[in-house]
């Protein structure tokens, strides 16, 4: 056990003078060098006709009125209010309930004008699997109830309520 110790001790300490010594030799010791803080020149351009520099027209940027296009005079603020409370939609406050449904499923919604209204129930897939409602409806607030009791087993399903060329869906839990 000794021995080894010694050896290896005394291979360390030959290779640390090795490399302490080509250093000296070569010239990669301290203070030499390239990157040496003592031996620093400076680069000068010599040409008689060196460039002026680049020069670049900054313009500044300045919000527009428009949004999306929209040339009309009122301002951009007004226009995205409009497009979130939804004063242009057919169809609104769709509601389904009870989710979890077991066997009877209420749906209430308003419709702004007289429209062909579709009620259909999808897999997770997407594949139709019953059609709840079809038909001409009348403007105002909608309230239906459809027994599913038979029509459907458990899992996940997907209500899509489609009014004229608008559709809204929502995920149903069938227990």
């Amino acid at each position: 056990m000794k021995k080894s110790y010694s050896l290896y001790m005394l291979i360390c300490l030959t290779t640390s003078i090795i490399l302490s010594v080509g250093e000296v030799v070569y010239g990669r010791g301290q203070g030499s060098g390239p990157d040496s803080t003592k031996n620093k020149t400076k680069i000068t351009d010599t040409r008689s006709n060196k460039p002026g520099g680049v020069k670049v027209n900054v313009v500044p940027f300045k919000p527009a009125d428009k949004v999306f296009g929209n040339t009309s005079s009122q301002p951009a603020k007004t226009i995205i209010k409009n497009i979130d409370t939804g004063e242009d939609k057919i169809l609104n406050n769709v509601k389904v309930y009870p989710n979890p449904v077991s066997d009877m499923l209420n749906l209430s919604y308003r419709v702004k004008k007289d429209s062909n209204v579709t009620i259909k129930i999808m897999d997770v897939l997407g594949n139709e699997v019953v059609t709840l409602l079809s038909e001409r409806m009348s403007a105002g607030e909608q309230n239906n109830t459809f027994n599913i009791a038979y029509k459907l087993n458990s899992g996940f399903y997907f209500l899509r309520l489609v009014v004229g060329n608008e559709t809204v869906i929502k995920r149903i839990s069938v227990l």
